[in-house]
Order: C-alpha cells, then sequence, then structure tokens
C-alpha cells in the first residue's frame, strides 16, 4: 500500500452566530469566506495539498495561523467545511498528549488498552510492550494507577506509546518537548526513526531546529493560507525574518516614547545608536538571547573639551540596570570633536526581555544630572528555547569589550 495524504481545496469556518462566542470570533477577524461557506472565523482557507510516502512535513506559522486545525481535519478529529481530504493509510496523532490515559488503570493497562484502540492484538502488543516501558523511563510507576502520575509522566507514557505502536501517518503538534531535555532529545531520535521506515510524518512546531532536523519539506501557513512551500531551511528562514520584521515594527510602535535624541548643550551630539545582531542583522532591535550584539555609538563634543565622558547604559524597561561604562570620548577620538565607540557583547548576557539603551555625554566631573545630549533606543532579547524552571535577569558568563568604531 502506498502511503498518501492528499488535501484539495480545504478549509475550515467555525461559524458565528448570535452569541458571545460568535461576536468573539468576528471581532478575532471573522469574515464570509468564500461563497457557499457560512460567516464566521475563517480558520484555513482553500488548502491543497499532497503528501507522499517518505515525506516529513513541517507546518510553521505563528498562533492563530491555523496549523492545529488543519491537523485535526487531516486527523479526522474536526470535517472541513469544505474540500476533500482523502487519506490512504491508518493516521496516528500526538496532539495532547495524555488526554487519552485512563487515570483509575496502570502505566502498563493503559499501554494495553491503547494498543486495542489502535488496533492490534495482544500478542502485538507484548512484542514492544518492554519497548515502551523502557522509553517512557517510567520504572517502577508503570505499576501504578496513572491518576498518581505528574503531567509530564503522562506525557512521556502517551508519547511512548504511540510512537512504537509502528504508526503509518504520524501528526505530531508541539509534542517534542515533552518531559526534560534529555527525554525530548530521545523523542526527536525516535520521530527520526520513524521518518527512515519511509511513513509519512506531519510536525507542527514553533522550534525552527526542530523542523530543519527532522522535515524534508516545509510550509509556511498565514491567515489560513499556504504563502511558502519549500526545503525547511529556505522555509523556516524566510518565516523568522518576516517574523522579525512585524515584530520589530510592533515593538518600535510600542515603545516609540523611550526613542529619540536629545541636546542639551551646544556642540554635544549622539546620533541615534546602531545595534547590529549576532547574524549580521543591521539596525536589529530584535536579539537572539546567548548571540554577539555590537553597539555602534557616534557623536561629537566641542573641541575645546577633550575630556568629556560618554555613558552607555541598559536599562530594562522596568528601570532595573544592567549595565553601564562610561569611556572617555578622547581616546575614541575621529577628529574635529567626532568621536565614535563600537561596543561588543559576546554573547550577550541579558535574558529575554526589552531593554532601554541610553548613551550620554557628560563633563566633568559627571553627576547623575549633568548630561549634555542623551540618545535612547529600544530593543527586545527573545530567546527560541527559555529555560525551565524561572525566568534569569542575566546569562553567563558575561564577556564584553570596547574598540574604537
Amino acid at each position: 500500500m502506498n502511503l498518501c495524504v492528499a488535501l484539495e481545496g480545504v478549509s475550515k469556518v467555525y461559524p458565528a452566530g448570535n452569541s458571545a462566542t460568535g461576536d468573539l470570533m468576528n471581532a478575532m477577524g471573522g469574515h464570509a469566506p468564500q461563497a457557499g461557506l457560512p460567516s464566521g472565523k475563517l480558520a484555513v482557507d482553500q488548502v491543497t495539498l499532497t503528501l507522499k510516502e517518505g515525506e516529513r512535513l513541517g507546518i510553521v506559522g505563528r498562533n492563530g495561523a491555523g496549523k492545529s486545525t488543519l491537523l485535526h481535519m487531516i486527523a479526522g478529529i474536526s470535517d472541513p467545511s469544505s474540500g476533500e481530504i482523502r487519506i490512504n493509510g491508518k493516521v496516528t496523532s500526538i496532539m495532547t498528549l495524555g488526554v487519552g490515559l485512563r487515570d483509575d488503570l496502570t502505566g502498563r493497562e493503559n499501554i494495553y488498552v491503547d494498543g486495542e484502540i489502535q488496533g492490534k492484538s495482544r500478542a502485538e502488543v507484548d512484542t514492544v510492550i518492554d519497548q515502551v516501558i523502557e522509553f517512557s523511563e517510567l520504572g517502577k510507576f508503570i505499576e501504578y494507577p496513572v491518576r498518581t502520575y505528574s503531567t509530564g509522566m503522562k506525557a512521556r507514557l502517551a508519547f511512548s506509546m504511540i510512537t512504537h505502536i509502528d504508526p503509518e501517518i504520524l501528526i505530531i503538534d508541539e509534542a517534542l518537548s515533552v518531559g526534560d531535555a534529555t527525554f525530548s532529545a530521545k523523542a526527536t531520535a525516535r520521530i527520526l526513526e520513524i521518518c527512515a521506515k519511509g511513513k509519512i510524518v506531519i510536525l507542527v512546531s514553533h522550534g525552527m531546529q526542530s523542523v530543519r532536523d527532522i522535515c524534508n519539506r516545509c510550509i509556511y501557513l498565514k491567515d489560513g493560507r499556504v504563502v511558502m512551500d519549500g526545503t525547511p531551511e529556505v522555509v523556516t528562514k524566510a518565516y523568522i525574518n518576516e517574523v522579525r520584521g512585524e515584530d520589530e515594527a510592533a515593538l518600535m510602535a510600542r515603545f516609540a516614547a523611550h526613542v529619540g535624541n536629545r541636546s542639551a548643550v551646544s556642540g554635544y551630539e549622539i546620533d541615534t545608536p546602531v545595534m547590529l545582531s549576532g547574524d549580521g542583522h543591521d539596525h536589529s532591535v530584535r536579539i537572539e538571547a546567548v548571540q554577539t550584539l555590537k553597539v555602534r555609538v557616534r557623536g561629537a563634543i566641542p573641541l575645546a573639551n577633550s575630556e568629556a565622558i560618554c555613558r552607555i547604559r541598559i536599562v530594562r524597561l522596568d528601570d532595573l540596570l544592567l549595565f553601564q561604562q562610561d569611556f572617555e570620548t578622547g581616546a575614541f577620538g575621529e577628529g574635529d570633536g567626532a568621536f565614535g565607540v563600537e561596543l561588543e557583547f559576546a554573547p550577550l548576557p541579558l535574558a529575554p526581555a526589552i531593554y532601554r539603551l541610553d548613551v550620554e555625554l557628560h563633563d566633568r566631573p559627571v553627576t547623575g544630572t549633568s548630561a549634555c545630549a542623551v540618545s535612547s533606543a529600544i530593543f527586545e532579547v527573545y530567546s527560541l528555547s527559555p529555560p525551565a524552571g524561572g525566568k534569569p535577569m542575566l546569562y553567563y558568563p558575561v564577556r564584553a569589550g570596547a574598540s574604537p568604531a
């Protein structure tokens, strides 16, 4: 049997009735879709797609783009409002891990029950049950009722059960982050084993590296439509660049009041600081954590003052001071009173948050209110894989250096 998943003009509309829910859907962008469909929230719009044996499809897009809705229709959990879905092969989905577990049964008993649901005989489950238990790392808890399990233990059991029943068409919705980092790596390796057998895998993930590692094809879903279809490297890069641009514009609009230049004393001037991220993205206002960040500062002082101080500060928007350093402008002079400083953080130690970069020119002696000129800019630090267990203020080790610009 040749495995295949084919979608032809598939759309999904969540109807908006005369109710609070309907009003909310309309407020979220509900509109009248193509002829023949009810008005409401159009979650998936005219998607046509064909997957053949051995293809591993990654689906990327923002929250609300329609990714999970599309998976639910392929998995048979919901029906399309229009269009046709044809599937040749048995679909196994990993979406809400642990939902189907029976709390009063032990972990071992749940494995047998799930095997029956998947159409396997008890003898067939017997051949893999030891592998399932070993993979789940539950140890003696496999004989305990599932109601005694933590959320992570349930997720690990559910993932182990599904991926060891030899799925033909496997659908994964953000399930690769189950358990701790070690188990998550095992989960990814297990998915790759399934892929190597020539099965069809459909993966939705906000982890771009997971998509690149596992998939050999990727689509970018936006507002329910497929806007790009190609190799994971090309599509994920295009997605990240577009999202970065949208986020930067939104960030600048939100914090416009914090940005600008001001000269309080004639002859003292500072240009708007230029920030360059480690990936070479100039004038970036969104920087990935623990990547290299360069800050270029240029300005001018009166020729008569060779001892002016350039102070560079990084302040979190709750006014927490995280970095401050003074530089003598004379050491970075470029002639005619002009100076340039390039500050490099390799890596940038700041944890994910929004920050204000302040550059100030001071006469000696420096006091808290003696700024002759000020320039401020806003930037955001983000992380594609933030640490678990809390929000750190800084990542370590911290290293910074300055040189003439």
